[in-house]
């Protein structure tokens, strides 16, 4: 039985947490959030049931000089123009096709054990991220049941007053640049 859901990309703990990401967003009420989370869940799904596995390719490279414009286009476009707009919507759109080919690649195999320095980070990373997790999560659900947004404010209703300014938005979105380099791990080194 364990095997069937492990073919079936059951077992993966991602599509549990696309899924119940998305499930928040229906209970948010939120049909465009439902849509992109709902979509990443399927995607996820699917790879994790080896529907891509066929398909993938190998790790694509880019240039760093490539990277470098991209970001500084992206990074004026981003800061200047206003937040939640039908721009920043498009750029969003379109730059996600771009993501999405540059880490989903083929995987090759298990990967090195970490050493005990890298294991208890990683854990201490993971703990973290699952507390902002569960306060994201609790807060909307206590949002949405009250009817108010500052009673149990989310991380973006905290934020977004910093966020407002040009300030703000642009420190945003170079951290969000750099941080997607990063976790992309495209930049290459000489």
């Amino acid at each position: 039985m364990v095997s069937f859901f492990k073919r079936w990309g059951i077992t993966n703990p991602w599509v549990w947490v696309f899924l119940v990401t998305t499930s928040l967003q229906v209970f948010r009420g939120s049909p465009i959030d439902t849509l992109i989370f709902g979509s990443s869940t399927l995607l996820v799904w699917l790879d994790a049931a080896g529907f891509f596995k066929k398909s993938l390719q190998e790790r694509p490279t880019v240039s760093n000089a490539m990277i470098a414009v991209t970001m500084l286009v992206l990074g004026i476009t981003l800061s200047f123009f206003p937040r939640h707009t039908y721009l920043q919507g498009a750029i969003m759109i379109a730059v996600l096709p771009v993501a999405l080919y540059l880490v989903w690649h083929k995987d090759h195999g298990p990967k090195e054990k970490p050493d005990k320095v890298m294991a208890r980070t990683k854990l201490v990373w993971m703990i973290l991220s699952l507390l902002l997790c569960a306060w994201e999560f609790a807060a909307n659900i206590q949002g949405q049941l009250d009817n108010s947004l500052y009673t149990h404010p989310t991380i973006s209703v905290l934020i977004d007053p910093f966020l407002d300014s040009t300030v703000g938005q642009t420190v945003f979105v170079v951290l969000w640049l750099f941080m997607g380099v990063g976790i992309l791990r495209i930049w290459g080194r000489k």
